[in-house]
């Protein structure tokens, strides 16, 4: 009789250890997954604020649109170039 509710108690622990270990790791890779979304989203926002600091750089020089066209160009010939690079170099190109 004894053993029997050893038994038993071990199964109760080990079903509530496993359901526990399951809930506490998909709780640490929905912290990550968030994580890794808010750390992209606040690169994006930065991103933007570098390329308008550029054309704002570009338009003094009264060359904003040619600098924009140009990372326009850039980007649709190079899919996988990141937006601020294809900026920078477009500058670069223009502002010599």
């Amino acid at each position: 009789m004894k053993m029997e509710e050893n038994n038993e108690s071990l199964k109760i622990v080990k079903k509530r250890w496993n359901w526990l270990r399951k809930n506490i790791g998909q709780s640490i890779i929905d912290f990550f997954q968030m994580k890794d979304q808010r750390e992209e989203a606040e690169s994006q926002l930065e991103d933007e604020e570098e390329i308008e600091l550029i054309l704002e750089e570009a338009n003094a020089c009264g060359l904003r649109l040619e600098v924009e066209q140009w990372a326009i160009q850039l980007l649709k010939e190079d899919y996988d170039l990141p937006r601020l690079e294809a900026y920078v170099r477009a500058y670069n190109e223009w502002i010599k």
